[in-house]
C-alpha cells in the first residue's frame, strides 16, 4: 500500500527538523573551538589569505540580504501607524537608503504587523464583550459581578484565513471606514485607504 502525500510512513518516528546525535556533537565541538578558529581566521586574513579576508569582511561588513536595515519604524497598532511606517519606508527608498528588495520586505513586515494588531484588537474586544455579557447576566440574577473567565471568540485565528469581517461600531475610526484592516486579498474585501 502506498502512503498518501504528506503522510509519514513512521508517525512515531523522529520529528521533522530535529537533529541527530552526530550533528549535536559536532555543533557542541564547534562552539568550544569557535574563539580559537576565529583567531586563526583573522591571522590568516592578516597574512594575505584572500578566502579568509572575504570571510572576515562578510562577517564584519555584511552586504545583500544580511545587511541590517537601520530605519526607525513606529509601533504599529492602528492603520494610521501603518500608513506612517509606509511613508518612512517610501522616503528611505526615495533617498536611496533602501534597496527595492529591502523596501518590499519592510512593506510585507508592516502588513503582517497590522494583521497581528487587528487580531489583538478583536481578541481584546471579544474579552470586553464577554465580560460585559457576564456582568449583565449576573445583574439579572442578582449576583455580584464576576470577571470573565473565557473569551467569546477562539484564541486561534489562522494568518491567511481569507475571511473579511466588518468592524464593530466602537472600533477605531480607521477600522470603521475600511471595514477590515487587511488589504483586499480576496474578492469582496475592502482594501485599506490609500495614503494621500
Amino acid at each position: 500500500m502506498r502512503f498518501q502525500p504528506s503522510q509519514s510512513g513512521n508517525p512515531a518516528g523522529r520529528p521533522a527538523g530535529s537533529l541527530n546525535k552526530k550533528t549535536l556533537a559536532i555543533d557542541a565541538e564547534l562552539q568550544e573551538q569557535a574563539a580559537e578558529a576565529a583567531k586563526v581566521l583573522i591571522e590568516r586574513a592578516k597574512n594575505g589569505d584572500l578566502t579568509a579576508m572575504r570571510m572576515c569582511l562578510d562577517r564584519f561588513a555584511p552586504t545583500g540580504r544580511n545587511r541590517p536595515v537601520a530605519i526607525e519604524l513606529p509601533v504599529i497598532k492602528t492603520p494610521e501607524d501603518a500608513e506612517l511606517a509606509l511613508t518612512v519606508v517610501t522616503d528611505e527608498l526615495a533617498a536611496g537608503e533602501l534597496t527595492i528588495a529591502e523596501a518590499a520586505g519592510l512593506v510585507t513586515l508592516i502588513e503582517r504587523m497590522l494583521r497581528v494588531a487587528e487580531r489583538m484588537w478583536k481578541f481584546q474586544q471579544a474579552r470586553r464583550d464577554a465580560a460585559a455579557a457576564e456582568q449583565e447576566a449576573t445583574k439579572a440574577e442578582g449576583e455580584a459581578p464576576q470577571p470573565a473567565s473565557k473569551p467569546a471568540e477562539p484564541l486561534y485565528s489562522p494568518v491567511n484565513s481569507g475571511v473579511a469581517t466588518e468592524a464593530p461600531t466602537d472600533a477605531p475610526p480607521a477600522l470603521r471606514q475600511g471595514g477590515s484592516l487587511r488589504a483586499g486579498a480576496l474578492p469582496g474585501e475592502t482594501p485599506l485607504p490609500r495614503a494621500a
